[in-house]
């Protein structure tokens, strides 16, 4: 019996120092350059969560590595701001019964911001699947992804090699998720013609539709109705980028301003958007994006006190 409780303890011994042996090797280690848990928890939060929010900021990835909520909320007077971005987003009915959804119920001013790209206003845009995977996720899924695996984040996936790198310089895509819906977001090393080639690839037989243009200017007219106030903008990407898209997507500025102006949105035509950085010509880095959105949130700023006066 004495032999047992001998190989007991030193059982108990051994498990105890394998668990501050892991635990210690988790919170001293690099953290990723872009956490998994967090990337899934960010993801199922941003669809499954029951917050509400003032001003919803909606579009494609540009808009949720571009749109910092908290810098806009500074220049806009402390309202909720959520960035409700997702991977090649298109807008129709799935996204705008998501939108409303969001929409607080309060007595603040209702804002609408669209991120309007080329793309978003596409075909292939229209099926949402990012924004689709996520919200048919299993429930179970839901409930690990949002409570329980963000406890085992020292289990987060790195590379062997990162610890050789001071955090800044590893080399890849680097995201840190916020609570309001943005990615910060840069590479290293950046390299701005990028998402050139793979942009010319995207609008093959895939250009956009005047159908889902018209169909947004409904929905605008629908929010403006409702008290909602509606702006709109192109997102900056680069020069080159935006080049790229009038010449191949089908893109009409004029078009697409008349259809939002004339359904009682406001576009928004902002000053020097090339002087922001995108670390792959299509997407800004974080401290342009931060900057960008100071920016949006003062121009959105004066333009409801012009439309007061």
């Amino acid at each position: 019996m004495n032999g047992q409780n001998k190989y007991l303890k030193a059982f108990y011994i051994t498990l105890i120092l394998c668990i501050i042996l892991i635990l210690s090797i988790g919170f001293t280690r690099p953290q990723p350059i872009s956490s998994v848990v967090s990337k899934e928890k960010f993801w199922t939060d941003k669809v499954h969560s029951k917050k509400k929010y003032d001003v919803i900021v909606t579009g494609d990835s540009r808009v949720y590595r571009g749109v910092a909520p908290a810098s806009l909320s500074e220049e806009l007077g402390g309202l909720e701001v959520l960035n409700f971005g997702f991977s090649s987003a298109g807008y129709n009915a799935t996204m705008y019964h998501a939108i409303n959804d969001k929409m607080s119920s309060g007595l603040s001013q209702k804002m609408v911001i669209l991120g309007i790209t080329p793309y978003s206003l596409t075909k292939k845009a229209q099926e949402n699947s990012h924004y689709s995977q996520e919200k048919l996720r299993d429930q179970k899924d839901v409930f690990l992804r949002r409570y329980i695996n963000p406890l085992l984040h020292f289990f987060d996936p790195i590379k062997p090699t990162d610890i050789l790198y001071n955090t800044d310089s590893i080399p890849g895509y680097h995201e840190k998720f916020q609570k309001d819906g943005w990615v910060a977001s840069y590479k290293t090393p950046s390299d701005p013609s990028a998402a050139l080639e793979p942009y010319v690839k995207n609008f093959h037989n895939n250009l956009v539709k005047e159908k889902v243009l018209f169909e947004l200017g409904d929905q605008v007219k629908k929010w403006t109705d409702q008290g909602v106030v509606v702006f709109a903008f192109r997102v900056p990407s680069s020069r080159e980028m935006e080049k790229l898209e009038n010449e191949i997507s089908g893109f009409d500025t004029k078009q697409v301003i008349q259809v939002i102006e004339n359904s009682g949105g406001m576009w928004l035509k902002l000053d020097n958007i090339y002087d922001y950085n995108s670390y792959d010509g299509s997407h800004l880095d974080e401290i342009s994006a931060i900057s960008f959105s100071k920016y949006l949130g003062s121009f959105i700023r004066g333009e409801l006190k012009r439309n007061k006066e």
